[in-house]
């Protein structure tokens, strides 16, 4: 079963969303921050497929965080999320899956790139 690890300090947008990947059967793991995701990704890499991370959030560390991912953990595929000026630019320009996708969540959106990623993940592993 795929794990999504959701990254934004907002509970009442992080929580819904996260029920809603729940009910289409994704495993999900919340964090508040990029400092927390961190934290979640170090101690179990495998067990973390996508990561959704706010771009601009209160630590604004969302395209720095999806860089470490990035860096350091080449299968886990980031998603960014955010509605910060500029941020399908730079998003652009970093994510090689796609533009950001803006806030506030539509759910089905954010449910239909996970599943595009996932697909791209198993053509790769094939």
């Amino acid at each position: 079963m795929p794990h999504v690890l959701i990254v934004d300090a907002d509970i009442l947008v992080r929580a819904p969303l996260a029920e809603y990947l729940r009910q289409c059967g994704y495993l999900v793991i919340e964090a508040n921050d990029s400092v927390e995701a961190r934290t979640l990704i170090s101690e179990r890499p495998s067990a973390i497929d996508i990561v959704l991370a706010d771009v601009a959030g209160e630590d604004r560390n969302g395209f720095a965080l999806a860089k470490w991912i990035r860096e350091r953990f080449p299968d886990i595929r980031v998603v960014l999320a955010g509605s910060i000026a500029g941020s399908v630019e730079r998003a652009a320009r970093l994510c090689e899956d796609g533009p950001a996708i803006s806030k506030p969540y539509d759910h089905r959106a954010v449910l239909e790139q996970i599943q595009r990623l996932r697909a791209t993940k198993n053509r790769d592993r094939s």
